[in-house]
Parts: structure tokens; sequence; C-alpha cells
């Protein structure tokens, strides 16, 4: 596998993995590359390969497939608009987004050439910003979760009276977005100008929020179908998925991979039909695009829902993407907290964790403020009352760190039913006390 992501540079490049035992020694690698080297200069030698120099084979100006690609995402857009109807060169309806300005934030990542794309398909996108690609990452590393990403992006879209802002992680297979949640209809100063409306108060549109939106735009596609997430989304999704959109949800492992896994067995069992496959850090894939998770086509898929709310309300008002969602709901306190095991050893982090899960089943028993969720597939998962929060304890998928995520109708709901409470029983546990880091917790 290549990857390059927002991880930290020693996890990009290029992974070899072995089925049995999980990576190759360095010798076994470097045969690997030669028979590699060696098949590319017999296949250049009977012409299906560009020019190549010792040892390495170059892509040329011959071999490129992102012209391609783009017009692929372009007609992901024109299908879902127009219903699938073909139109005329020239015609309107090969201009969608005309008339909406979009703000692009890649970050200086790869995703700079999607302004391209919303471009040829009628947009402004004038007000966007970090678009040139700089391994540097000047504004910092792109991640469409991260706070300092979300307000550069608000304040652009604010800048330049953006519908919409779209934000990339580094190779642009994860998004968020931010909207406006008014829109005030203005006089402009000139009378050949007439009415216009503003946009103002832009609120994140990720997390919960978006997989609500694919729902949205799926109930719609393919009425009655299922949306496959993370172990982390809130009940209060659920709650929209299922008794207001008429979908199924089902929650399942974190990691885009588990997701996308569940999707394509639930389809090939039948059970249902699975159309979407989400994270809720942006990475999304649907079963029109192969799975494949793609930030630009998840972004694609939410301006083609724009374009159609627009078209329907032509000249009479402006109804923001957020009021899609008012009967979403969401609680004010959602926070992430990473407790890192002190000895940074992987296997004992994951042994304490089966401790204090055991540990927390019996004070559900026991407690009844508490109650465990037994449809969760992740880590333990609990239930709290009265104000409908949870909080999840699971394994980091990477590092020798428990995750605990928290949902609370406010950070005094939370301290009293969730923190206070969970910090006080991992306490009592010396063995926790000795191996994991708490102050997490105790700064909270």
């Amino acid at each position: 596998m290549v990857t390059a992501s927002h991880l930290p540079g020693d996890r990009n490049g290029f992974k070899f993995f072995d089925a049995y035992h999980g990576g190759f020694q360095k010798s076994q690698v470097i045969k690997m590359l030669k028979i590699a080297q060696d098949h590319a200069q017999i296949w250049f030698d009977m012409g299906f390969l560009p020019p190549t120099s010792v040892g390495n084979v170059h892509c040329t100006e011959y071999v490129n497939w992102m012209d391609h690609y783009q017009q692929q995402l372009e007609q992901v857009l024109l299908r879902q608009v127009n219903h699938n109807q073909t139109s005329s060169l020239g015609s309107e309806n090969n201009f969608p987004l005309r008339g909406l300005k979009i703000v692009l934030n890649p970050g200086n990542g790869s995703g700079g050439f999607f302004q391209k794309v919303l471009m040829n398909l009628g947009a402004d996108v004038e007000g966007s910003i970090n678009i040139m690609s700089d391994a540097s990452f000047p504004r910092g590393i792109p991640n469409p979760e991260k706070d300092d990403m979300i307000q550069e992006t608000i304040s652009a879209c604010e800048a330049a009276d953006a519908d919409l802002g779209i934000l990339l992680d580094t190779d642009a297979d994860r998004c968020g977005m931010v909207a406006p949640r008014t829109y005030t209809r203005m006089v402009a100063t000139r009378e050949d100008e007439g009415t216009y409306f503003k946009p103002s108060n832009f609120e994140p549109l990720n997390r919960n929020r978006l997989i609500a939106l694919m729902g949205v735009i799926y109930s719609r596609q393919s009425p009655g179908c299922a949306v496959v997430t993370d172990s982390v989304t809130s009940n209060g999704l659920t709650k929209f998925l299922e008794e207001d959109l008429n979908l199924k949800h089902i929650r399942y492992l974190r990691g885009y991979a588990n997701v996308i896994k569940m999707a394509r067995s639930v389809n090939a069992e039948m059970s249902a039909i699975a159309e979407v496959a989400i994270e809720t850090s942006g990475h999304c894939a649907v079963r029109e695009n192969g799975f494949l998770d793609d930030g630009t086509f998840t972004a694609l898929k939410v301006l083609g829902l724009l374009a159609q709310e627009r078209r329907k309300n032509e000249g009479t008002t402006r109804h923001s993407l957020l009021d899609l969602l008012s009967n979403l709901e969401e609680l004010d306190e959602v926070i992430e907290f990473r407790l890192p095991g002190k000895d940074n050893n992987l296997e004992s982090v994951t042994r304490l964790f089966d401790l204090i899960a055991l540990e927390i089943e019996n004070h559900c028993e026991d407690q009844s403020e508490w109650s465990v969720d037994r449809s969760n597939l992740e880590g333990i998962r609990v239930l709290t009352e009265p104000d409908g929060g949870f909080f999840l304890l699971r394994k980091s998928l990477h590092d020798p760190v428990i995750c605990l995520q928290v949902e609370a109708s406010s950070k005094a709901a939370a301290k009293r039913s969730i923190t206070d409470p969970l910090l006080q029983l991992l306490q009592a546990e010396t063995q926790t006390v000795e191996l994991l880091d708490l102050s997490a917790l105790e700064h909270y």
C-alpha cells in the first residue's frame, strides 16, 4: 500500500503486509522491489510502459488520468441534479452550481484540483484558500475536524459570502464543511442589481451532521436504505436516520476499512441495501462509487443537494442546508479524551482496557444511572440518564491509548453523570493509576 495522509511522516510511504504475520522483513521487501523493477523493465521493453531510468519507472505526460477523473466527478453531480437526463452542449443544466459561491480549503494538500471541477460546474470559487500543494503545510496539517481549519474556512466564507465551505484533508479522502445558518434578504445599492441574499452565522457541518446530511441525500435517492457508521456516532443521529428518514442505521467498528467492509457484507447478505459507509472523521464511501472513500465525491453529493434545494426556492427565499437537519437532536458537550499508557506498551494497555471494561460493566449492574448498550460492537458504550448522553470507551486503532468519547447536554452534566464518577471508578483501581495517564480527565 502507498499511503500519505494526516498521520505523522514516519507512518506514510510504502507499507507491506503479510497475511499471517503482519509485516515483512527488510530483506523480503528489497526482494519484492527487485522483482517489480525487473517486471517493469520487461513491460517497458514490450512497449506497455513509458520511458524509464535505471531501476525506476516514471510516469510522464503520457500517463495522466486526472483529467478523466475530474470529468467523472463532474458527471456525478450532473446526474444527481438533472435526474440522469442528458443535456445539450452549452445547456444551463451543465452548470448546476452557477450562482453558488463555494470556498474550497484543501489545506495545501492534494485536493486543490477540486477547484477546477467546481469551476467547470459553474461555481464561483474565487474565495477559496490554500489551493496550492505544499508538503510543508504552512497552515498546519489539513484535518477537517481541526478547529483551526474550521475557523479559517468560516472566515473565508464570511469574506466571500459563500453558500458552502468545503474542507479536505491531506489526501482528500476525508471532507468536512461549513454552512450558513441564516440568509438575510438584502437590497442592492444599484437599482439594476435588485435584491440578494447574504449568508451569515456559519457553523460546522461535519461529524454527526455530515452523516445525517448524507442520510437525507440517500433517503431521496434510495428510500429505506442502510447507513453504516463507526461506533462513536450519537444517539440523536440514530433517531434522526431511523425515525425521520426511515433508514436503517448500522453502528459498527471505528476505522473506515471496517465500516466499508460491513457495508459490503450487508449488501452481500442482502439483509439491507447499504448505500453509505461513513465515519465521524469525514471518511465516506458510497455504493454508487464502488465504496471508494473520496472526500471530493462526498462534497459533490452535498453540492448536488444544495443545487436541488436552490432550484426549488429560486428567487423567493434561501434556506440553509442546516435547515434539513432541524430534527437532529444534538448535545452541546461532545468531547474525546485520549488516555495514554504510561509505559507506551500496546499489549499492557490492551490488557488494562479489558479490566476497565469489566469494572464498568459491573458498576452498571449495581448503579441505575448507567446502562450498557448491548448493541454496541466496539469497546464498551454506556448510556446515561436523564439527558440522553453516553460515553464510549475503546482502544485506539494505532497507539497504546484508551479513547473516551463523551456526549452530554452540557459540561456540567458530563462531569456530573460521566467523567467524575468514571474518574472515581478508575482511581479506585491501583493498577489503572499505575499504568494509565488520567491527567486529561483530571484537568476536565
